[in-house]
């Protein structure tokens, strides 16, 4: 059985995306991995034993949490009639947060980890400086989820993948309509969005992957080739015009979303507070 992780905080966004996780989870016929990782401010020469206490009460408080969790969802159950939903805890405190969802995702074979994005609305915000920019960043960690505070879960209609003609991305296509084959009339969207220079290029790449897929119906695949000088503007636009259930996009380099979310403090991009953002890694598929 595939496995999520699930980093909570017990934080309204971490519940979000805890909510969202697990209806995912009952789609596909996934396990979850409830992680939560206690911790404790940094001791010192002078207060250590107070260390120690501090993080002792915040086990205490996690193990309680995850038990209440636990109760909360117990009843949930896969949507293919195959049994309840089983869900994991799992509780760290000897590391700190990135290492610890580094170690359970490696330790349990997670194939995804779902975050949420702390309800933030700039992009830059939303990713950088973050514990989920952090996990989308490492090379330890599967492929990750990032789910807006105010999203909420439904079938997965129209999953647009912000594709560049990497050399993975006919293996990306086949695990996007693997996944769209777990909901009716889902369909996924190759998009890429190409500049003037490029555009004679982008069409001849464009072309050679249609061929490539050729017999996968155009309501099942679709290749969309939009120009647009700004590429966080096509993409916006793009989701503006249709509605999307999920953004994806592939990258193992932090700096990659860096320059796509470089922008000025008085500008806002709409689409990661309204679009559950998937990010696939080049290392592991």
């Amino acid at each position: 059985m595939q496995k999520i992780l699930v980093p909570v905080d017990f934080s309204k966004p971490s519940e979000a995306a805890l909510n969202y996780a697990l209806h995912f989870a009952q789609v596909i016929g996934s396990e979850v991995i409830l992680l939560h990782v206690a911790c404790a401010p940094l001791p010192s020469a002078t207060n250590y034993h107070l260390h120690v206490g501090l993080l002792k009460e915040e086990v205490e408080k996690g193990k309680a949490k995850l038990d209440e969790y636990i109760n909360q969802f117990s009843e949930l159950t896969y949507l293919d009639g195959s049994g309840k939903l089983k869900i994991t805890p799992v509780l760290e405190s000897e590391n700190g947060i990135i290492p610890s969802i580094e170690k359970v995702a490696k330790e349990y074979n997670a194939f995804l980890v779902v975050m949420g994005t702390h309800g933030m609305t700039r992009a830059e915000e939303i990713l950088l400086g973050s514990v989920t920019a952090d996990i989308i960043a490492s090379n330890k960690t599967p492929a990750v989820l990032a789910v807006p505070s105010d999203a909420i879960f439904t079938k997965w209609e129209r999953i647009v993948y912000a594709a560049d003609f990497s050399a993975k991305d006919e293996k990306v296509i086949d695990i996007l309509l693997e996944l769209a084959s777990y909901f009716p009339n889902s369909k996924v969207d190759y998009l890429h969005i190409s500049n003037e220079k490029e555009r004679i290029e982008d069409i001849d790449r464009l072309y050679h992957l249609k061929r490539v897929f050729k017999d996968i119906p155009v309501s099942m695949l679709d290749f969309r080739f939009k120009e647009n000088e700004d590429l966080d503007e096509g993409i916006d636009s793009y989701l503006e015009n249709y509605e999307t259930s999920v953004l994806v996009m592939l990258t193992h380099h932090r700096n990659f979303f860096e320059s796509l979310w470089h922008r000025s403090q008085a500008k806002e991009i709409s689409f990661h507070t309204e679009v559950p953002l998937f990010v696939l890694k080049t290392n592991t598929i």
